[in-house]
């Protein structure tokens, strides 16, 4: 009964994303929309109750498997490396010179795979992982050709593979899910917004309306204080004065809308569902002022930006929780 109530929390919900007006960014005026909208809901709702999209946290699993990947690298390098203090013949020392650079490499490898991972750069991600993969080959390959045996280090090399191969196919599942929402979202009112609601329900299959709600307010609540720490770092290193007078305003805008946010969340906790609904709005519109701001005539676009898209989207899910709410 409890999933059966989730589901339909999360279908309610969906709906709400793909039929708001005021979160959207056109208007939406032709009657045909209504169908348009009954349409898509039907797609989406498909796709969750059939459980086709995954709520696992595949990035995550991804990057610890690649971070173990890497400490597992690095004990084989100082392996290496102690084994060549040692006296050896001239082929086993070639080997392991050669064993030194190899997981070096596949150690930088991972580490850049771990940043392609973050950019959302999967392809790049998986050609570092498997090249890192290839370079611990190498180093097998060269004590077989050189000393016709085993390296001693055959085991810990096929645990280094092992996380890799995990990172991979926690990669390829991620890639699967985010494919699978980005179709299902495809021909909705407002693409970007039907995204980042069902990745929000999927990381967050469990909780209720209320929950996701104050769970919603308080992510965007960290967006938004983490903009207006970035704008006070940004006033002590800004030189040119017309940006710092556009940054001062800009702080007192965020300053303001993080107030708004923290007001949102006692309403939500008195069930004053209306009051968070306004408070929320109103930070929406403090973030567009300081946008405003530094646009002023000549259109010119904020360095603030690209966090405010992220700070827009996240209060936007909170949004659309908050009226669901509000209209139960």
């Amino acid at each position: 009964m409890g999933s059966l109530h989730g589901l339909l929390s999360f279908c309610f919900v969906l709906v709400l994303v793909l039929s708001s007006n005021h979160l959207t960014a056109k208007a939406h005026k032709k009657p045909t929309n209504q169908i348009k909208v009954e349409a898509d809901f039907k797609i989406i709702a498909e796709l969750a109750g059939n459980n086709a999209i995954p709520n696992a946290d595949f990035k995550g699993l991804a990057k610890l498997a690649l971070t173990k990947a890497i400490s597992n690298g690095n004990v084989i390098c100082q392996r290496v490396n102690s084994l060549l203090l040692k006296r050896s013949d001239m082929y086993t020392t070639r080997s392991l010179t050669g064993c030194s650079t190899n997981y070096k490499d596949a150690v930088g490898l991972i580490d850049k795979s771990l940043a392609a991972l973050d950019a959302k750069k999967y392809d790049d991600a998986k050609t570092c992982i498997t090249d890192a993969l290839a370079n611990s080959t190498k180093c097998e390959d060269r004590f077989e050709e050189l000393l016709q045996r085993n390296s001693p280090f055959t085991f810990m090399k096929a645990k280094f593979g092992l996380l890799c191969l995990t990172g991979l196919k926690h990669i390829n599942l991620l890639v699967q899910k985010e494919r699978l929402i980005t179709e299902g979202c495809s021909q909705t009112l407002d693409k970007e917004l039907c995204i980042s609601t069902v990745g929000f329900f999927l990381e967050n299959k469990g909780l209720g309306l209320h929950g996701l709600a104050k769970l919603a307010v308080e992510k965007a609540l960290q967006d938004g204080t983490r903009i207006h720490n970035h704008i006070s770092v940004l006033l002590k290193t800004t030189s040119d004065k017309c940006v710092l007078k556009k940054l001062k305003s800009c702080s007192a805008f965020y300053l303001t809308a993080i107030g708004k946010m923290k007001a949102s969340l006692p309403a939500l906790d008195c069930n004053r569902y209306g009051d968070a609904s306004t408070w929320v709005e109103a930070a929406i519109g403090s973030a567009e002022t300081c946008e405003g701001v530094f646009a002023g005539k000549s259109n010119k676009i904020s360095p603030l930006t690209p966090m405010k898209i992220e700070f827009s989207k996240q209060v936007s899910v909170s949004l659309v929780v908050i009226k669901k709410l509000a209209g139960n």
